[in-house]
């Protein structure tokens, strides 16, 4: 018998609450984080998030924290869905409570002020870990590797036979599909 995913939602905003009603809708045990306690005690007790989702009916699948140790254990994904702003801050607070098997994923949007930092290297910088492509984003993925391995072979080669008139051959355009989703993993920055 398998067992639920666990999942910590980080963020109780409208797009987080959203998020985790999409999780608990598949399957999953979703605990939301939120810094104000007053929302967090109001989803767990009347299961709606009226200021952020109002008129929406949260699963029972869903609980509410503003420990995020509480939010993180267990968890096999953690959904980053905070202001961009306040990423850097609230990540450093919860780097710690972080098990090594985590996978973090960004639902955020911005850079950040001072830096121009995307989301993406926030975390980095914050986690210490690297990003990698989500496997259903069909974006190309590579094994782990040293940085100072070699690259690894294109997935086509490159055309060898230039046009006549020496330019380069047309840009062949980007298939339909998701963008890919950064995510990290403290597991994928082990040396290997």
């Amino acid at each position: 018998m398998t067992h639920p995913v666990k999942a910590a939602v980080f963020g109780t905003g409208s797009w987080g609450t959203a998020f985790a009603v999409i999780l608990a809708d598949a399957g999953c045990e979703v605990t939301l984080w939120g810094r104000r306690a007053e929302v967090a005690e109001t989803i767990n007790t009347t299961r709606t998030n009226p200021d952020y989702l109002p008129g929406i009916a949260l699963p029972d699948t869903i609980r509410a924290t503003t420990d995020p140790a509480e939010a993180l254990r267990g968890a096999e994904f953690a959904f980053l869905v905070v202001p961009s702003q306040t990423l850097r801050a609230n990540l450093a607070d919860w780097a710690p409570h972080l098990e090594s098997d985590t996978v973090l994923v960004s639902l955020m949007k911005g850079v950040e002020l001072g830096t121009a930092k995307l989301m993406s290297e926030v975390i980095a910088d914050v986690t210490k870990v690297t990003p990698t492509a989500s496997p259903s984003s069909r974006a190309p993925t590579w094994p782990r590797r040293s940085p100072s391995a070699a690259p690894p072979p294109p997935s086509s080669p490159a055309p060898t036979n230039p046009s006549p008139s020496g330019s380069r051959p047309p840009a062949t355009p980007r298939t339909s599909g998701p963008t890919p989703t950064p995510t990290w993993s403290a597991a994928s920055s082990a040396a290997p």
